[in-house]
């Protein structure tokens, strides 16, 4: 089985388990924590996947390490250093936030612009995107991107909305051939 399939077993158990005792936010949020974790000290998953580390060590590292996380993230932990899948963790804090955000309804945008969206900018792109995806909140993420001449694109899910300048002259172009053809 692949990892995201392997990480989406994971999530879901985790999520279940959340839900069942209405700690889904935290659960999130300290998932979120503990990639960060792993992100910032890339040397963990070595030290947690070494042949050569036992099962008591690894456990004794981790309770260490993430000894104010929820008992849930302290078990997922065990189990993923314990079965040698430390390294998914990615996979599975992507699909619990999946989980996590089909639950309350959410939509994550993630928005590239030319400059730095207002707060009020933001919120317009919100309020237009919560139509396109049944009303759900949209969560807005945004990145510069200053190849942009200007516009926006807008990535919700596998959808990009393309309302970029360069977008708007490559549809005209299309546009034109196809007409003259």
């Amino acid at each position: 089985m692949s990892t995201p399939a392997v990480a989406n077993r994971y999530a879901k158990a985790l999520f279940e388990l959340a839900n069942e005792n209405g700690v889904t936010q935290q659960i999130n949020e300290e998932l979120h924590g503990v990639r960060t974790v792993f992100h910032s000290v890339p040397a963990l998953y070595k030290v947690l996947a070494h042949p050569k580390m036992s099962k008591k060590d690894q456990q004794s590292l981790l309770e260490k390490g993430f000894s104010d996380s929820h008992p849930f993230i302290m078990n997922m932990l065990f189990v993923l250093a314990d079965r040698g899948r430390i390294q998914m963790i990615d996979s599975l804090v992507h699909a619990f936030q999946n989980l996590t955000d089909d639950a309350f309804q959410i939509a994550r945008a993630d928005v590239r612009a030319v400059r730095q969206l207002s707060d009020k900018e933001k919120e317009a792109v919100a309020r237009q995107f919560a139509k396109k995806v049944n009303n759900r909140q949209v969560v807005v993420t945004e990145h510069q991107d200053e190849e942009l001449i200007g516009g926006l694109i807008v990535r919700i899910g596998d959808t990009v909305y393309d309302g970029s300048v360069q977008g708007m002259l490559r549809r005209m172009e299309r546009k034109i051939v196809s007409t003259n053809r």
